[in-house]
């Protein structure tokens, strides 16, 4: 056998001393590691994501709107504001107004009406701007255009193209924003509520339509607001206002500067007798509003009704809607009829019933100073929880001024004293 050279032996020496390396324990290196010093940089933390209840940026109320420690705005009826200033003389003018109907919309060509008085307008703006206090435009329109109409008037604004407003601009956008500087109003409420939903890409040409709007209005030192249809779900299963309110994505509309969410007719929502707004549903109102546009919520003002609503029954069971109440035409239905058993145990939800003289069942739902202020707190703690602040106050806006119960508004009453605690 022939004998390895001294070189290859030292070779095969050495590989057989690193095979037996790669099979044992690889070793622990004598460089220690270091120790993170205060300048070292950290291990990765996890950030938490909003579900783990990191802060949310929440997007005030324009200020000067309203009263930090008031606040309130108040629907002002275009058809019942004789109401609203019998309202005033026993409490005071102190809150911002929106006038309702003070310009009706004529959605095939886009100029604007103003609509029937039951009061002097003017004089009633003197009055609020004699207190510094800020006086809405609110856009309607009236019930008998259709929904196909406001959707193609929507449309159309939010196509046409925008330019400075001068007072010679005809865009429908500019058409409201002159009314609105000829009046000396602070801003504009857009409160279009019957538009067809299923109208091409209505979502976004809504959202457009009030983004270019507050744009104008903007440029004019003028603030912008939308109201809200009540909505707690974004399909039929969830909601059984979706097929009202499908048009307004609130996702979309959360930049506008002020959000006024319609917290009123439940009972209309679900076609039969009963209240107009519970706790469990403003809940869930709530609820949605922190689960597609937190940010928002401060900048949100909540409508709760101050009427009541009556149903009666016909003779083959159907039931039907009739006139909204106010408290004192409760008052004189209690008067009025003897009373049957109440359906309602609820004492958020009061509830009046009785039979014609046809033997015809009617129902009455209504709210009374106790209920709203109970509803309205409950409302307010959640709100406080979810945004982590004890001080928060519940921006409030009731429909309408006049037609609450007494002892609702005004010094010392049950409003102030809600703000109060």
């Amino acid at each position: 056998m022939k004998q390895p050279h001294s070189k290859q032996l030292l070779i095969i020496i050495m590989l057989l001393l690193l095979a037996a390396c790669s099979n044992e324990t690889p070793a622990v290196s004598s460089r220690a590691t270091p120790i993170p010093s205060k300048q070292s940089t950290p291990r990765r933390q996890i950030t938490p994501t909003p579900s783990q209840n990191a802060p949310i940026t929440q997007q005030p109320l324009p200020k000067g709107l309203l009263k930090p420690g008031y606040p309130v705005l108040d629907w002002v009826f275009n058809i019942s504001c004789d109401q609203a200033i019998n309202s005033y003389d026993n409490s005071s003018i102190d809150t911002e107004i929106a006038y309702d109907s003070t310009a009706w919309l004529y959605p095939n060509n886009g100029h604007l009406v103003e609509g029937w008085q039951a009061c002097d307008q003017a004089t009633l703006m003197q009055q609020a701007k004699a207190k510094g206090l800020p006086f809405l435009l609110t856009v309607g329109v009236d019930s008998h255009w259709s929904e196909q109409d406001l959707a193609r008037y929507i449309d159309r604004a939010a196509s046409q193209p925008q330019a400075a407003c001068t007072p010679q601009a005809s865009t429908f956008i500019c058409t409201i924003v002159n009314w609105a500087i000829a009046g000396g109003y602070t801003g504009v409420v857009i409160d279009l509520e019957s538009v067809k939903v299923n109208y091409p890409g209505i979502r976004v040409k809504f959202a457009k339509f009030m983004q270019e709007l507050q744009q104008a209005l903007h440029q004019k030192g003028l603030l912008c607001g939308v109201t809200l249809i009540h909505k707690i779900g974004d399909n039929p299963q969830d909601d059984p206002s979706f097929h009202g309110n499908a048009f307004e994505d609130w996702r979309l509309l959360g930049g506008i500067d002020f959000l006024v969410v319609m917290v009123v007719d439940l009972d209309l929502s679900l076609g039969k007798p009963g209240p107009l707004v519970t706790v469990p549903w403003v809940e869930k109102q709530l609820d949605y509003v922190w689960h597609t546009i937190p940010q928002a919520l401060s900048k949100m003002i909540f409508e709760f009704p101050l009427y009541g609503r009556e149903w009666q029954q016909d003779s083959q069971g159907k039931w039907h809607t009739g006139e909204n109440d106010t408290c004192q035409q409760v008052n004189v239905q209690k008067a009025s009829h003897t009373l049957l058993s109440n359906d309602s145990t609820d004492t958020t939800t009061p509830e009046i019933a009785w039979n014609d003289g046809s033997g015809n069942p009617h129902e009455l739902w209504y709210e009374t100073t106790s209920s709203l202020v109970a509803i309205m707190t409950q409302l307010q703690e959640k709100a406080r929880v979810l945004l982590n602040n004890p001080h928060y106050k519940l921006p409030t806006s009731f429909w309408y001024r006049g037609a609450e119960c007494p002892g609702f508004f005004g010094p010392g009453n049950a409003l102030e004293a809600f703000y109060q605690s």
